[in-house]
């Protein structure tokens, strides 16, 4: 699904403003032609702003790229927050697996395919999504340690990797699909064996 990009009003938009455009604008980019074909001049040119505007904010195209799919992404995939964190995760991970069946999932699989052979993209995408991903996740799992819901001797990098790995999986390989019914039986399997 490709998002309009508005129309600036005639004037010298607001620096708030222009970021604003210039990250509507890279993600209507991202979803119509993917990451390879991103270019500053393009992202200047679809936000109506100039290039030095770009580079006064970020470096390279790597860096408004992430900025601009973590906007658009974010809102879409944070975790809830009940009084169980096993059901919050449970309820991400759909909202994931909704995303990732859609133009986020073809942008993933993207970024990770340009990472194997361009280390920058790779650290791009793990430092500004995977990263802070994995950290807000271990946020929930020690809210349920501390709850007495999960067992508090989990390894927490393993855990986040038993229910994260497999949805990646079939992002990638897509061999079979990424459904819901999937998700809460994944989700299921792995938390029978840490609960406390």
């Amino acid at each position: 699904m490709t998002h309009a990009v508005k129309k600036r009003p005639p004037g010298r938009p607001r620096s708030s403003t222009c970021r604003m455009l210039a990250l509507e604008a890279t993600n209507t980019l991202l979803e119509e032609s993917g990451f390879a074909k991103l270019s500053m001049e393009g992202i200047a040119a679809k936000a109506g702003v100039s290039k030095a505007t770009l580079y006064r904010w970020w470096p390279n195209k790597g860096a408004v790229a992430m900025e601009a799919f973590m906007a658009a992404t974010l809102p879409r995939i944070t975790f809830p927050h009940t009084e169980s964190a096993m059901a919050d995760i449970t309820a991400q991970m759909r909202m994931l697996a909704e995303a990732y069946r859609g133009a986020t999932g073809k942008i993933i699989r993207e970024l990770i395919a340009l990472g194997q052979s361009d280390p920058k993209t790779m650290e791009t995408f793990v430092e500004g999504y995977l990263t802070p991903r994995r950290n807000a996740t271990k946020a929930v799992l020690r809210r349920g340690i501390e709850t007495g819901e999960i067992r508090p001797d989990v390894d927490l990098e393993i855990l986040i990797d038993a229910l994260y790995a497999p949805i990646f999986h079939r992002l990638l390989l897509e061999h079979q699909p990424l459904t819901d019914d999937f998700v809460l039986q994944l989700a299921g399997l792995v938390f029978a064996s840490v609960t406390a």
